[in-house]
């Protein structure tokens, strides 16, 4: 209600396939995007697209783009590393070269 969060979608001509919702903070690190959800049907499909969300991420001054999932995620998703249950991707380790 506060605005403060924002829902991405993933569709095809005909049903919604995927759903995820973000909202930034102030942490330990900085200003960081958390993804607080997100699923749907054909992962392969619309994985891609949190590409999107991390250009998001960085467009907004943040340093990492952070998820609160299942370890499970760490199967798919490159460039994220388990940081006790959290998962984190540095969004400007990949343009200086380091990790």
């Amino acid at each position: 209600m506060s605005g403060r969060s924002l829902l991405w979608l993933a569709w095809d001509a005909l049903t919604i396939q995927a759903a995820a919702a973000t909202v930034l903070i102030n942490s330990e690190v900085g200003k960081v995007c958390v993804i607080t959800a997100c699923g749907g049907v054909g992962m392969k499909r619309w994985l891609p697209l949190l590409d999107g969300i991390e250009a998001y991420a960085r467009d907004e001054g943040c340093k990492r783009v952070r998820i609160y999932g299942r370890k499970g995620w760490m199967r798919v998703l490159e460039g994220y590393r388990e940081k006790h249950v959290i998962l984190d991707k540095d969004l400007f380790a990949q343009s200086r070269g380091t990790t």
